[in-house]
């Protein structure tokens, strides 16, 4: 009898030992699991600075308050486009390494706030226009073509992230002063128009010409 006890307290002491056993590894695989969707989610939030700023530029840009006046619409709507590429520069400028890119971006907001401050004045001084603004609409699109065409790239430099989309950026408003142009009234507004074709098709080569030296 007392070998059938031994044999029975024997058994149950290895099924207690089993029963731990389980639990410990259920334990550590649901920590390993916990801790690698952390993982995830960190890598996930690896966001592009840039990418950010372009998106807030083309939420603030649709969100503009255009009446169907092509001179009024084009003034405000570079205006905001103008604080976008601002933006960006002073991002550059703050944290990017390469010198020509620095160098390049402190121009850019030089220039551009002296330009949006021009076109955001004429803006605020036109008088209302009737709301019809199917005509200027138009000067939208290619900034909408310019955010399906952005890439999802968040593992690069923010001197490859400023190349890259500000040669981007600059190319939507080549656009829209294009756009702008054959319906343009007043000539002040009109001439500025081509000087931005002129000065980002410029500084577009040059970002481009840097990346194609600098490739990842």
């Amino acid at each position: 009898m007392n070998r059938a006890v031994l044999l029975c307290g024997i058994s149950l002491f290895f099924w207690f030992c089993n029963q731990n056993g389980a639990k410990t590894e259920t334990g550590n695989t649901a920590k390993t699991e916990e801790h690698s969707g952390s993982g995830m989610a960190a890598e996930g939030n690896n966001s592009n600075k840039m990418m950010e700023l372009m998106h807030e530029n083309m939420t603030t840009i649709q969100e503009a308050d255009i009446n169907g006046d092509p001179d009024h619409d084009f003034a405000l709507l570079m205006a905001k486009h103008h604080e976008g590429a601002i933006k960006m520069a002073e991002e550059e400028a703050a944290n990017g390494t390469d010198s020509t890119l620095v160098n390049l971006a402190k121009q850019t907001i030089t220039k551009q706030k002296e330009e949006q401050q021009v076109l955001q004045a004429f803006a605020d001084n036109q008088r209302e226009a009737p709301k019809d603004t199917a005509n200027t609409q138009v000067l939208l699109q290619p900034m909408k073509n310019m955010m399906a065409k952005m890439g999802q790239n968040t593992n690069a430099s923010t001197d490859h992230h400023f190349a890259s989309l500000m040669s981007m950026h600059h190319q939507s408003g080549i656009e829209m002063a294009r756009a702008y142009i054959p319906v343009a009234k007043v000539p002040e507004i009109r001439s500025r128009a081509q000087k931005i074709i002129n000065d980002q098709q410029q500084e577009k080569a040059m970002l481009d010409k840097w990346l194609q030296n600098n490739k990842q």
